[in-house]
Parts: structure tokens; sequence; C-alpha cells
């Protein structure tokens, strides 16, 4: 990354607007179409650039990664759920864990306005303005958070977003698309009025505002982009409805403008995406049977699994249910919940074993001297490792392609848990034909998610940012970019 040049520190105000796994190519269809004037308008003033980020291990990493300015094995964030060895169980997320830059910005007297960074922590200071989970796709504390003053008086102004109830759903029928689009249409909306509002009244230093409905959108409306691909096929007709993905874009498009104007025509803008989306047809559940048909995981006899807590919330009656929901909050549900997330390992025989799947496939070695319960000893690690990751890309598909295209080994960092030991990257024949592990066909879950993220991001910048950010930037140096052009 190029410095800032001596004549431009002096500094100003900055936006930075985070479209949340907006994909790039069609970002760029869109503004060559004439269909996104305010990018183009900021893109006729500024430089495009790649961004790269540790997508490839979990999406859950990247914007841990922006906000801290660290490496995702340095900071050991990539889910919701992350694999503490010590405790041999799984972890919630602890947001306040990690520490944002702009924390030590606010510090020094620099005012910074942060509407829903996710896996951020809410700080809540002022001068400025922090909204937190106001219609979050990644909902950690399922509590909408806003700090005092301007922030909660324009909030309470507005009306509820789509995403903020409890009871909010995400389709699981093709006729549910459309209405689900609907939704995320009107939050992005509303959260260009909530940014527009603030903004103009606050006039803070550094704006950060993050769009999040087009990730939670691109998870289920990517058919609608790519309709011919094969692994739509069976898809009905109201399963596309007239509205499609890219009118959520054009709507982007209208409020990134609305906040360009507010922020004043000296502000450096940078608008980006740290990953983006693509086509898929849910996920392959193979690493289990995979693992257990070859004896490396064991589950305690007599396990369910299946926890006890959710076999009652299974029989509960809906009302009841949805009361849970409405009077617990996520955190707390998810905590008392987390035995249902995967099952009780017998770990005195178990060698490697599956962590909650969320786009890959993740193993985790059960290795002597890092886990609490490891047998298998650090000279073998790279053998067990290899055996995997030969059984996995020799796995096909009902028709004979493969299931697996790669099996990524994350680097080792400063924290102590780290990432998971091997991430399974799906092949594309995946999406279209169900997977064969020892003579059983185990047909995909989770078939109503038609988007994957894709791992590249794209950022547009003007001003100061402009020049310093070259072609391409990683995700956890775009934060200097922001530092530099402030002028700090």
């Amino acid at each position: 990354m190029a410095e800032i040049p001596e004549h431009d520190r002096a500094g100003g105000r900055v936006l930075a607007i985070g479209l949340d796994a907006a994909e790039s190519s069609l970002i760029k269809s869109l503004i060559d179409a004439g269909e996104m004037p305010a990018m183009k308008a900021l893109l006729d003033r500024g430089t495009w650039s790649r961004v790269t980020g540790p997508t490839e291990w979990s999406s859950g990493c990247v914007w841990p990664n922006f906000h801290t300015g660290c490496q995702a094995c340095d900071h050991g964030q990539y889910s919701i759920w992350n694999w503490d060895p010590a405790q041999m169980r799984l972890a919630y997320t602890d947001e306040e864990r990690l520490t944002p830059f702009w924390k030590s910005l606010r510090e020094q007297g620099t005012s910074v306005g942060v509407i829903d960074v996710p896996f951020s922590p809410f700080l809540g200071t002022t001068p400025g303005f922090d909204v937190h989970e106001w219609g979050a796709h990644s909902r950690v504390d399922g509590r909408v958070r806003i700090s005092p003053g301007v922030a909660e008086e324009v909030a309470e102004g507005l009306p509820e977003h789509p995403f903020t109830d409890p009871l909010a759903q995400v389709p699981v029928e093709p006729d549910q698309y459309a209405g689900f689009l609907d939704e995320c249409i009107e939050g992005v909306r509303l959260r260009g009025e909530l940014a527009t509002q603030l903004i103009s009244r606050e006039q803070p230093d550094l704006s950060l505002v993050i769009f999040e409905e087009a990730h939670h959108a691109g998870h289920f409306l990517w058919h609608t982009v790519e309709p011919e691909l094969p692994m739509y096929t069976d898809l009905p007709p109201v399963a596309v409805p007239e509205r499609t993905l890219a009118d959520l874009y054009r709507e982007l498009d209208r409020q990134v403008g609305r906040i360009v104007e507010a922020a004043g025509p000296e502000t450096t803008v940078l608008v980006f995406a740290l990953h983006g989306m693509g086509p898929s047809r849910g996920l392959p559940p193979v690493v289990e049977p995979l693992l257990e048909g070859l004896g490396m995981t064991y589950v305690e006899e007599g396990a369910s699994h299946r926890s006890v807590l959710a076999t009652v919330k299974k029989l509960m009656p809906g009302p009841l249910r949805d009361l849970y929901r409405k009077s617990v909050p996520l955190a707390k549900r998810s905590q008392w919940g987390q035995d249902s997330v995967m099952p009780a390992y017998d770990w005195s025989r178990t060698t490697a074993f599956a962590l909650p799947i969320e786009q890959y496939g993740i193993v985790r070695i059960n290795l002597a001297g890092r886990e609490a319960e490891g047998i298998v000893p650090p000279e073998q690690y790279d053998q067990v490792c290899e055996t995997l990751e030969k059984e996995f890309l020799a796995l096909t598909t009902a028709d004979g392609r493969p299931v697996v295209s790669d099996v990524a080994r994350p680097p080792r960092g400063a924290h102590a848990a780290g990432l998971p030991d091997m991430i399974v990257h799906w092949h594309p024949a995946a999406f279209e034909s169900p997977a064969v592990v020892n003579g059983v066909e185990y047909p995909n879950i989770r078939r109503a998610q038609t988007g994957q993220h894709r791992w590249d991001g794209f950022c547009i910048a003007t001003g100061p940012a402009a020049e310093a950010i070259g072609d391409t930037i990683a995700t956890e140096e775009l934060h200097r970019v922001v530092v530099g052009a402030l002028g700090r």
C-alpha cells in the first residue's frame, strides 16, 4: 500500500460505506450499464481497487480483520462459534474481546459515527454516534443498541428495520423469496435514511456505515442474477420474483448518493465490500460421515446429536416458542443451546472432528499439546491432514463428478486457538448432484440458500484515499487508508 503524500496529511472528513458481500462483478456491470449513477460519479473522480481477505477460511474473519488491522490467525475470530481448545468446546463470539481502530481515534478527539460494523463491539461513546445490530445480518448479541442523544432520537423516528424483529425469518420455500427481497430493499432504504440524518446532523470526522442487507439478500437471491445455471433448474417460476438482487443494488446506489451528499463535497469517500457473492445451492453435509467412516470421529456412547433444550423447543407450541425467542436475548439463547451445535465427542478416540458448517467444510485435528484432551502426536499432524485431504478430494457426486475443489490449511498465528486446521472448498458440481460417502448419498442441506461468498471484494476511493490505496489492498490494511485520509 502506498503512503499518503505529505501534502495530503492535513486530512479532513472521511466517509466509508461498506456494502457487505456485494459482488464486484455485478456492481461493475450495473455501473457500466448506467444503472448505478452515484457509484459511477465516485469512480469518475476516484479509483477502483481489488480487496483481498481471508474469506477462503471463513467470512467470519473479514470484518474483524478490517476493524482490528490483524490477520485472522492472530485475532482468532472466524465464526459466531469459535473453538476453544482449552475447554474442548465451542465458545460463543465475544465482540468485546476485539478492539476496533476507531476506539483510539475517539480517545484522541476524533468524532466517529458507526452504523453496524459486523463483529465489532458497541462503544456507545460521543461525539458522533454508535448504532449496533440495527437490522444486522450477523446478529451476535441480538439486541439493538444505540448511543444516547441524536442517534436515539433519529432511530426512534424511523420504522423498525425488518430484520430487527426476533421472529424475522429467511426464506425456506420458493414463494417466500419475493417478500424477503422486498424486506431487504426496505432495509436498505431505512438504513440510508438513518445514516443520512445522522451524518447531516452530527457531521463526524469519520463515518462508517455498513449495509448488511446486501449480504442477507445475496445468500438467498443469487439465483435471480444467474437463473439459467443448472443448479437452479428445479426452482419453480415463483422462486424468481419480478424484482431481483440487481434491484437491491440499485437501491444501494441511491442511498450511497444520498449519504455522500449529506457528508459534503470535501469529504473523502470509500465505498467497499470485503468479499463478494456467487452461485451455490446449499451445503454438502459430508464432513462428519467421512470422518466417522475413516474411524477418526467418535461420539460418546449414548449421546444424542440433539440437546435437551433443542428437543424441548421442538415440542413447544408455536406461540410459546415465539415468546421464548422474543423474551430471551439471542446471545443467551445461543449459549444455552450450544450442545446442539455439535455432538458430544469421545475425545479419547477422536483424532479429527468437524466444526459447525457455515459455507465450507471445517475440520479440527485433536492435537496433543494444543487441545486439552488431544491425542494426535505433533509429529503425526501432517500425516493426518494429508490423509484427510486425499479422502476429501476423492469424494464424488452421484453422477461421478468431484465434490471438493481443494482443501486449504490456514496459517498458524499468535492466537492460542487459532483458525481451523482444514477448510474444504466445494466444487460447483456439489451444488447440482448429491455427494456420496461410503456408498450413501447425502443431499445438500439449506438448499434455499442460492448464494455463497466469493473471496475478493472491491473499493472505490476518492481524494487522498485514492492516492494511497493502490490496485489491490488487503482487508486488514484498509483501515490504514481511512486513518491516513483523516490525517491522523
